[in-house]
């Protein structure tokens, strides 16, 4: 039975209960709850009451001086994302101008809320981005509605003018379903009247051209908004007559995603690319797969192969390669020599092609490589080796995790440590021939010797931290 099947068999005296049970447990709470109340008060389609509640808690995060640190970043955020969509689900059905207003007010937020958050993992960021995106999806009903409502133009314009912490980067890339053809193009010949008249201001040698750098910008963004190939040229060329590499990628790929294919192989044949070949061949295997030239595609991939073996050569190919022709590929992986490519690398190469008895191989081969790879990499390998029934691979995965936690001495790791030190005793129940590895009793008693003094370490692994003997 449903959360709702259950609640619809409660009477209303029950629900009453129920709420005053949970208000006053938890300010956030208390917030979802005065805000549904306060959608069902008003009479018919009457939404002040609401409207005044959304705009207090609005208020109330603009007045606190609370700093939200790295922890404490994702619970604030809900909170944020909670009023934004009450916004979006309970008033615009009621009042669209309102929700309007209001949703320009939660944006209006930034300045105060990222100097008092620790947004390093974004999801502070991802909400102003969320709310810019519903100020549009409002904005474009609105504007059906009531036309003269705003001065729709100057108001995005003003909103990409005022984006100190780049919340809003997309919000003219995304207006086109807002604004028409004619107000963004009008918007682009601001934009570049400005750049021009930045770069035509006398400026100390090498100094960055903020205002000039904002132009362009809004040119490219306008660009993304009309689709226009030859607008977001433009925008790169106004301050950047011979692009660099990052620049020409990113005109490649505009154009790819136009499907100018023609314009994206003007790009990719400039002679900067010579300083940048990883850079450019990625493109240029782009631009074949578009082209429809599977062949030619193919050819460059086993040259690149070839030429630098390694994973990110190898993988492209092998998405490409037939049935027929993957076994061919397969061997030529398992002919590598060690001199050729580093053990880790041909290691994953090997899993990358189908070949866990050689990538097997070639960790016993020389088993203290791989005590630097990261543990992420080791640990995906001994789950790929689980499944292929090969604990001897596994061994040598788990033995390096282990090494390198207690050579680094990284105490919060030392539960995962023991973690693996448990996977290697049941491991030892399956091996008879460790094939000149060390056995489980000698790595142990050489972790003993090494590491005898980390007592929290074998503490946790539940062993004694020196051998019998001693």
């Amino acid at each position: 039975m449903t959360l709702e099947d259950r609640a619809a068999r409660l009477s209303k005296q029950d629900r009453i209960r129920v709420l005053r049970a949970v208000y006053g447990v938890e300010t956030h709470i208390d917030d979802i709850i005065d805000r549904y109340l306060a959608a069902g008060h008003g009479p018919g389609n009457e939404a002040s009451t609401l409207i005044e509640t959304l705009s207090a808690q609005l208020q109330q995060i603009a007045d606190e001086d609370e700093f939200y640190g790295y922890r404490g970043s994702y619970d604030f955020s809900e909170r944020l994302s909670s009023i934004l969509s009450a916004i979006d689900s309970l008033l615009r059905p009621q009042d669209r101008l309102a929700a309007l207003r209001l949703t320009e007010t939660f944006l209006e937020l930034a300045h105060e809320v990222f100097q008092r958050v620790d947004d390093s993992d974004g999801y502070v960021g991802g909400i102003f981005r969320d709310a810019t995106r519903q100020w549009l999806a409002i904005a474009v009903e609105v504007r059906h509605q009531k036309p003269d409502a705003e001065n729709w133009l100057q108001k995005v314009r003003t909103f990409f003018d005022n984006n100190e912490y780049g919340v809003l980067d997309d919000i003219i890339a995304n207006s086109a379903p807002l604004l028409s053809e004619s107000e963004l193009r009008s918007l682009a010949a601001d934009f570049e009247a400005d750049a021009k008249a930045a770069l035509a201001m006398p400026r100390e040698p090498g100094r960055y051209n903020v205002e000039a750098a904002h132009a362009c910008i809004g040119i490219r963004s306008v660009a993304e908004a009309l689709q226009d190939m030859a607008l977001y040229e433009q925008a790169t060329l106004l301050t950047s007559p011979e692009p660099n590499t990052l620049q020409l990628a990113s005109l490649v790929e505009f154009a790819l995603t136009l499907g100018d294919l023609d314009r994206a192989a003007n790009w990719l044949e400039q002679p900067q690319w010579q300083g940048d070949q990883n850079r450019y061949r990625s493109l240029r295997h782009l631009w074949l797969k578009r082209n429809g030239d599977t062949d030619q595609l193919k050819a460059e991939l086993q040259q690149d192969f070839a030429e630098r073996p390694h994973s990110y050569t190898l993988e492209p190919l092998w998405r490409m390669a037939s049935d027929q022709e993957q076994p061919q590929l397969r061997r030529q992986v398992e002919n590598l020599s060690s001199d050729k490519v580093a053990p880790d690398e041909w290691v994953a190469m090997l899993l990358l092609a189908g070949s866990p008895e050689r990538a097997e191989e070639v960790l016993l081969a020389e088993p203290g490589r791989f005590t630097p790879v990261h543990y992420g990499t080791l640990l995906s390998w001994a789950k790929r080796f689980a499944d292929e029934d090969r604990p001897l691979a596994q061994v040598v995965c788990y033995r390096a995790l282990l090494t390198d936690l207690l050579e680094r001495g990284y105490t919060r790791a030392y539960r995962h440590g023991a973690g693996y030190f448990q996977k290697l005793l049941a491991l030892d129940n399956l091996i008879q021939d460790y094939r000149g590895l060390e056995n489980a009793q000698d790595f142990i008693r050489s972790l003993q010797t090494q590491h005898w003094r980390k007592r929290s370490f074998w503490e946790l692994a539940d062993h004694p931290n020196k051998p019998p003997s001693e």
